[in-house]
């Protein structure tokens, strides 16, 4: 008997974990800016986090979708999923990011 020390699902898994946490620590993280920069940016703020909380809301959703869809390619020898969900992870953050100065400028 062969011990097997690669587990073909285990990778997928621990993505699809790490997509989560942080899609959720983005989701926090818009949330307590906006709480944060309310005092001194006013509606401005309140609006960003009612604009961009969906979206990471959004990254959740899309997350669980990624998972399933590698998951079905590496059974299937498919292509993995594209960037997309990367790309709307760095457009967060850099809003959330553009939020912060504009919090330390004010």
């Amino acid at each position: 008997m062969t011990e097997r020390t690669y587990d073909h699902g285990a990778q997928n898994e621990r993505t699809a974990l790490a997509w989560t946490r942080t899609a959720l620590a983005l989701l926090v993280g818009v949330v307590l800016a906006s709480r944060l920069a309310a005092e001194p940016l006013g509606p401005a703020a309140m609006v960003f986090g009612l604009a961009v909380a969906p979206v990471a809301l959004l990254i959740l959703v899309l997350a669980r979708r990624r998972y399933r869809r590698s998951n079905e390619a590496l059974h299937a020898d498919r292509a993995l999923p594209d960037g997309k969900l990367p790309a709307l992870v760095a457009l967060v953050t850099l809003l959330l990011a553009a939020l912060e100065i504009a919090y330390a400028l004010a």
